[in-house]
């Protein structure tokens, strides 16, 4: 059917969203509030846009972050959130590829799509959700399926240079993995390989290009979204979407997904396989790319290993023992190979994917285990990541695996500062994704009041460290025990209850006429009542 083309922010229709949050844990609110003055600070004017920056140093808009990033600020302004979607559609060129990054410096240059990387994609499932936010708009979601349809078939045109059914990242920006002992210890270095915008691969980037991953990931999203939109639009096309998201999936699997250790890897143009086990699994979880079993290996083997991910502060980009791991001259698998390079061996303090946590990791951690059921995991690294922020108060881009000490870097990063807004959320609040209301109440988080004002209603949990309650407007929906993220539909029917505590509970809920009372380990669903 024919469609509007909604390129500005007044053509939808929606009620205004917000959120307050009081708690017993001062030092929590404390970040709450610092996060939230902060990322006020990060909304620029962008031509027709008030668009959320990626902030601190990085004055512009990201493929790789920043649809992720508006649609958990859709919590506090739908308007910035549509809006750092919307300026992605608007600047889509006409072969289906999408700007890396958007930048705007008034009044010199204005407004600049760059096509030169790719910089990642996170864009399909942010954008799917914001649908749901803004009046379940069909021009919209007519608009979101060229787009996602015009983006797919531009990565199968262009980067799949050998035939064989992988995509390729062809520069160090393609992924936006800057400073990564993975590009630098093969010869890559920024900015000389950084950017690369030919429309056939590099010949002279030393082995690359790469069979990616996480571009497979990319896909794999683009075309499950696609399903979901068909379903949505009765278009006839759902199943054949699936079909094409599975055979993305399966080829991942054959080709780039080591059947021994567990984990994805790149493979270098001569075929090599670069034996770096690094973040890029933690994005292909959040696309979806893993079947669960194969998350299920990657999380118990790797992810939460002590030796490798699961750090005193986890996730750091390169798993800790391995060959690639860099954090600095004195906390290096690596510093001799490096220094072989010429390049120098200090560490980077303000943005490197060589060791570090880093503030991305931690927000695409949250979706990337709710896609397998391991909800339990997000609360502790949750607690982690809200512990180093109540000690410190600096929001910037990289983290110390081991103290949680911040880096020198710029304040103000939005993804470190978003992801403890959706953490916050997760581990004592309410989160409202795809018309199902999150209610999520973490043992030993104290007596907190948390409001999400969202679809013209006020949804309130209120607990006393113990016992919470929750409340759609003055309605009282359940009272349960804390420890349990409890799942209900926009009117507080019960749909699911998850075990969050790290080492189990007595769960008990009252809810309408009833009381049940269940054993709950972590990561136990329950779904009858």
């Amino acid at each position: 059917m024919p469609f509007k083309y909604k390129w500005n922010i007044n053509d939808y229709d929606f009620s205004p969203s917000g959120v307050s949050f009081t708690a017993e844990d001062k030092a929590l609110q404390g970040v709450l509030e610092d996060c939230e003055a902060l990322c006020k600070e990060n909304i620029k004017t962008f031509a027709d846009y008030d668009v959320l920056i990626e902030g601190a140093k990085y004055n512009g808009v990201w493929l790789e972050t920043q649809p992720l990033g508006g649609e958990m600020y859709a919590k506090r302004s739908i308007e910035t959130a549509l809006a750092n979607i919307l300026i992605f559609f608007r600047y889509q060129r006409r072969d289906g590829k999408i700007p890396g990054m958007i930048s705007y410096r008034d009044p010199w240059s204005g407004l600049v799509a760059h096509y030169d990387w790719m910089q990642g994609c996170f864009l399909p499932y942010p954008a799917l959700k914001l649908y749901y936010l803004i009046g379940e708009d069909k021009d919209y979601l007519n608009m979101l399926y060229n787009a996602l349809k015009d983006f797919d078939g531009y990565l199968w045109a262009y980067r799949d240079s050998t035939g064989n059914g992988c995509l390729e990242n062809w520069c160090i920006w393609d992924v936006g993995e800057d400073n990564s002992t993975v590009y630098m210890l093969n010869g890559l270095k920024m900015p000389e390989h950084g950017a690369w915008g030919k429309s056939t691969p590099p010949t002279d980037y030393m082995n690359m290009p790469y069979k990616s991953p996480q571009y497979m990931g990319y896909s794999y999203a683009c075309r499950k979204v696609l399903a979901e939109i068909s379903r949505i639009l009765d278009n006839g096309m759902a199943e054949k979407w699936e079909e094409r998201a599975k055979l993305v999936q399966t080829r991942a699997e054959e080709v780039l997904w080591d059947k021994e250790k567990h984990a994805f890897y790149l493979i270098d143009k001569n075929g090599e396989v670069i034996p770096a086990l690094t973040q890029e699994n933690i994005k292909c979880m959040y696309c979806g790319l893993m079947t669960q079993e194969m998350a299920d290996c990657f999380i118990k083997e790797h992810l939460l290993n002590e030796e490798e991910f699961w750090t005193p502060y986890p996730v750091p980009a390169i798993a800790a023992n391995d060959k690639y791991f860099h954090l600095n001259s004195k906390h290096s698998n690596c510093v001799e190979e490096l220094e072989k390079t010429g390049i120098e061996a200090h560490g980077i303090d303000d943005n490197s994917w060589s060791g570090p946590i880093n503030g991305l990791v931690w927000q695409r951690c949250i979706e990337a285990l709710i896609n397998y059921g391991y909800h339990a995991e997000v609360v502790k690294i949750g607690k982690k990541l809200l512990a180093i922020l109540k000690k410190h108060r600096k929001y910037v881009q990289n983290y110390n695996p081991f103290t949680g000490n911040p880096a020198n870097g710029m304040d103000g990063y939005g993804p470190t500062m978003l992801s403890a807004l959706e953490y916050i959320s997760m581990l004592c609040g309410v989160n409202i994704s795809c018309k199902k209301v999150n209610w999520s109440t973490a043992t030993e988080m104290g007596a907190f009041e948390y409001t999400q004002n969202m679809y013209g209603k006020a949804y309130k949990l209120v607990s006393d460290g113990k016992e919470v309650t929750a409340y759609i407007d003055s309605k009282k929906i359940f009272t349960a025990s804390v420890g349990a993220r409890i799942i209900t539909d926009l009117d507080g029917k019960l749909l699911s209850v998850w075990g969050i505590a790290e080492n189990g509970i007595v769960f008990t809920i009252a809810y309408e006429d009833k009381k049940i009372e269940k054993q709950l380990l972590p990561n136990d669903c329950i779904k009858e009542f």
